[in-house]
């Protein structure tokens, strides 16, 4: 019996809490339709070229659909939940609890990054944004952040992938870590425009028996975002070495563009990364603006045999606004390879459609 009245009380408690949080329920719903033609330059796939070389239509549920909630307990105590749509199944994007301790807040869970400086509204692609095409996006990971007004620094979860010696496929094997990876972020508000610098830092070891040294990566970003009366402006630069440990790299449509370091008999062949977007953007009405944007990305294995890996993106979009939370995104853009490591073609692919949201 005084188990069961235990129980009731603990029940009763929970209810308690739950009852007293104001709990904010929103969702997103985004469903991309677009045509993509692929000019597949340097590869010589025979009969296939032309299917390649086909235009190519694709209708799918984006995977940053989303729905969650905004909660507050206290002043003090808020939280976050959001759930996406990877792949068609429900994922967690966010997840975390945040508590103002009056000098700056402590924020425990899953969150964006301090490495994140996104500006761009590209569409194409789940809401790329040029992310690995030019923009620094570190996206969202576990974490223990600390914010002082405008300065943010996290201890995030590690990326430990780096290349094998056949540069085919990424691997995280023989890897030991000691320290979390660090990340920071400050930024200076004034009247019209906002500054922010960000800049993270990791380092482990690979001892696979044959090799046995430190893989070190570091990144910085520098961002400028702008807006005067009905235009709006954002510009970023941004590099370092072994990025795709920190933040995302897409600079081929293979395994081997996306930023890591390679470990090659004995040797840590380090990968150094360059690269930049601007984004400028004019609100012609409450119901119709339009955007333009560029980005590009380079990276080069420091090596003496070694090319520079680039890709480059371009979009001009016109966002429709039908209604308060109604919103259709038509754009056309460019998504070019450019030249590998090895100095050879790769693919570019053009690109129209549109997203279709609904925030609810």
């Amino acid at each position: 019996m005084k188990k069961i009245i235990v129980a009731v009380a603990a029940l009763a408690l929970m209810a308690g809490s739950a009852y007293a949080a104001e709990w904010n329920f929103y969702g997103s719903a985004r469903v991309s339709t677009f045509w993509s033609d692929t000019d597949a330059d340097g590869v010589e796939l025979d009969e296939f070229d032309d299917y390649l070389e086909d235009v190519q239509f694709t209708e799918e549920l984006q995977s940053n659909a989303r729905i969650g909630a905004n909660v507050k307990v206290s002043d003090e105590l808020t939280g976050r939940f959001e759930y996406g749509a990877s792949g068609g199944v429900a994922n967690v994007r966010l997840l975390y609890g945040e508590w103002d301790f009056g000098a700056g807040k402590l924020l425990v869970g899953k969150d964006y990054v301090p490495m994140y400086l996104t500006g761009s509204n590209q569409v194409v692609g789940n809401d790329a944004a040029l992310s690995g095409w030019g923009e620094v996006d570190g996206s969202r990971r576990a974490q223990i952040k600390m914010t002082f007004g405008d300065f943010q620094v996290a201890f995030v979860e590690n990326n430990t992938d780096y290349y094998g010696a056949a540069f085919g496929d990424t691997t995280d094997a023989f890897v030991d870590v000691v320290i979390p990876m660090i990340q920071l972020q400050y930024a200076l508000t004034f009247d019209n425009f906002v500054i922010t610098m960000a800049g993270g830092y990791q380092t482990f070891d690979v001892d696979d028996g044959i090799a046995d040294d430190d893989v070190t990566s570091w990144g910085l970003g520098l961002d400028v975002a702008a807006t005067f009366g009905a235009f709006s402006f954002t510009a970023q630069v941004n590099g370092g070495t072994n990025v795709g440990n920190i933040y995302n790299i897409e600079v081929s449509d293979l395994v081997v563009g996306s930023g890591y370091a390679a470990v090659v008999g004995n040797e840590v062949i380090d990968n150094d990364a360059m690269g930049g977007r601007i984004a400028v953007a004019y609100t012609i009405n409450e119901m119709l603006g339009v955007e333009v944007g560029y980005g590009y990305q380079q990276t080069e294995f420091d090596v003496s045999d070694s090319q520079e890996d680039e890709v480059q993106s371009y979009y001009i979009q016109l966002p429709i606004t039908l209604a308060p939370g109604v919103h259709i995104v038509p754009e056309v853009g460019v998504v070019d390879y450019m030249d590998n490591a090895a100095g050879n073609d790769e693919n570019e692919v053009t690109y129209f459609g549109a997203k279709w949201q609904i925030n609810f």
